[in-house]
């Protein structure tokens, strides 16, 4: 307490003896601010002021407690809003913390996450082959088909309702096939964006930048 706010106390305490006022047994004298800017003193907060902040204060003139006015809807809502970006921060940092001591724990070395990069790159395009393959030989079996199929048309008959079916069955396959490969081709980016990421991670927690 400065010696302003002491000084304050003091001329108060004696102003409500003074003034005749008491207080009853136990009461604590409250301070609050008017409309006019002005600090007054009493056993009870005006309802007018009783939403904004007050001081209690001992007979002795000591701050027993101090009550924070009433926050406003905007003011609550923007509390709520920053606590919540706090929380998430606070998560983020323990996530990447935790995120920190498994590179460090797995990996020795940049040759290492290179490593197993390289691995897991190889094995993606391992598998993009292979489906490229099956679409091929899929293309190729329904290329026959559909020469068949014209083939009965241009003798004037109707392809028979098996050779249709077929034909479709071999198109979705071949559109399975190739969404298979899009997949594979998304995460061979990832693969190598996330591995990017830790061996810049991991070069940071070594101090190897």
């Amino acid at each position: 307490m400065n010696t302003q706010t002491r000084s304050f106390l003091l001329l108060t305490l004696i102003a409500l003896i003074l003034g005749g006022i008491t207080l009853p047994v136990g009461a604590a004298i409250k301070c609050w601010t008017n409309k006019e800017g002005v600090r007054e003193c009493g056993d009870r907060v005006p309802p007018e002021y009783a939403q904004q902040g007050h001081q209690e204060l001992s007979k002795q003139g000591m701050v027993v407690e101090e009550q924070d006015r009433v926050k406003t809807a905007e003011e609550l809502e923007e509390a709520a809003r920053l606590a919540a970006i706090k929380a998430e921060e606070k998560q983020k940092l323990e996530q990447q913390a935790k995120a920190d001591k498994v590179l460090l724990a797995t990996f020795s070395s940049v040759a290492d996450i290179e490593l197993i990069r390289d691995d897991r790159l190889r094995a993606i395009e391992s598998s993009i082959k292979l489906a490229q393959k099956r679409t091929e030989t899929i293309q190729m079996d329904l290329d026959k088909r559909i020469q068949s199929a014209a083939d009965a048309e241009r003798a004037g008959n109707v392809p028979n309702e098996a050779l249709l079916k077929d034909i479709g069955s071999l198109r979705r396959q071949i559109n399975n096939n190739n969404e298979y490969i899009a997949e594979k081709r998304q995460e061979q980016e990832q693969a190598k964006q996330e591995y990017a990421a830790n061996i810049e991670r991991f070069k940071k927690l070594k101090g190897l930048n």
